[in-house]
């Protein structure tokens, strides 16, 4: 009797170490399923807060681009395209001549830079400052944009970068005080109405007027360290001119034409120099 309590007791016992080890077992692989599920990846630091509003977005870009003009970074690339089109005149021979007029014009202009490389400038003592690439060109003034010029602006996020998108309302007098000229690169007018000439056995001109008829930043900055990495500018021109046609053109005579130029200007700034490698000896 005692021999056959102590059997059952036994196998009561073993059953209950059995199930108690099981328990532990299972509840450990539960926890660590759960541990390795929930874990979550550090959140990506930011050294400013998203701008949410058109006032801050604005206020962001000026304070990045003046950061910009401050800094020095390894080397900022720039490139310009140029379009013409809508050409606006009376005489129809003229308008029908404006594309191979305007091609002539962007194709042979010595003003208008193809691209830019910083650092290959520096080192051939072009420029004096790297920063002299970026908007405004040539000085240490950054664009400046204020909120009056704005139609819309906004922000939005990546995993790495804000994207800010600033849109601009036309403007009857760039050139003024206040105007979009404080914020896109001028172009020259003495060096633009010289370039001209260049096609003098067509046409002639005098003087022209310009308006700013749609404007655009989209700017790429790295959201850990408030730097610019990308930028375009881009900017619709209305010229306003008056024209006198010379040879084929001679029968038109001070005729005041329109058209418009689009430009963009694309630059990519570096901020680091490249690691170098080295290709390992076979």
């Amino acid at each position: 009797m005692k021999s056959s309590i102590k059997k059952v007791l036994a196998i009561v016992l073993t059953g209950i170490v059995v199930v108690s080890l099981a328990s532990c077992s299972v509840t450990d692989k539960v926890q660590e399923y759960f541990k390795e599920e929930t874990t979550v990846t550090e959140p990506y630091t930011n050294k400013s807060e998203k701008p949410d509003t058109q006032a801050e977005v604005v206020k962001y870009f000026n304070a990045i681009s003046a950061d910009l003009k401050k800094s020095n970074p390894y080397n900022i690339t720039m490139s310009r395209d140029f379009s013409a089109n809508d050409f606006e005149s009376q005489n129809e021979h003229l308008k029908a001549a404006f594309p191979t007029v305007a091609n002539f014009l962007i194709d042979n202009s010595s003003f208008i830079e193809k691209g830019l490389n910083g650092k290959e400038a520096i080192d051939a003592g072009t420029i004096s400052n790297i920063a002299h690439v970026y908007p405004i060109e040539g000085s240490m003034e950054s664009s400046n944009v204020l909120l009056k010029q704005v139609k819309l602006a906004t922000c939005s996020q990546t995993a790495d970068n804000f994207v800010l998108t600033i849109d601009f309302k036309d403007d009857a007098a760039p050139l003024e005080a206040g105007g979009l000229g404080e914020v896109f690169n001028i172009n020259d007018k003495d060096a633009i109405l010289e370039e001209l000439k260049g096609a003098s056995d067509l046409i002639t001109v005098k003087d022209y007027d310009v308006e700013y008829n749609g404007g655009r930043i989209v700017c790429t900055v790295e959201r850990e360290t408030d730097r610019i990495v990308s930028a375009t500018y881009s900017r619709i021109i209305k010229i306003t001119a008056d024209i006198t046609g010379q040879g084929e053109f001679s029968s038109v005579k001070n005729e005041k034409v329109t058209f418009n130029i689009t430009e963009n200007e694309n630059y990519t700034i570096e901020w680091d120099a490249p690691v170098e490698t080295t290709v390992a000896e076979k």
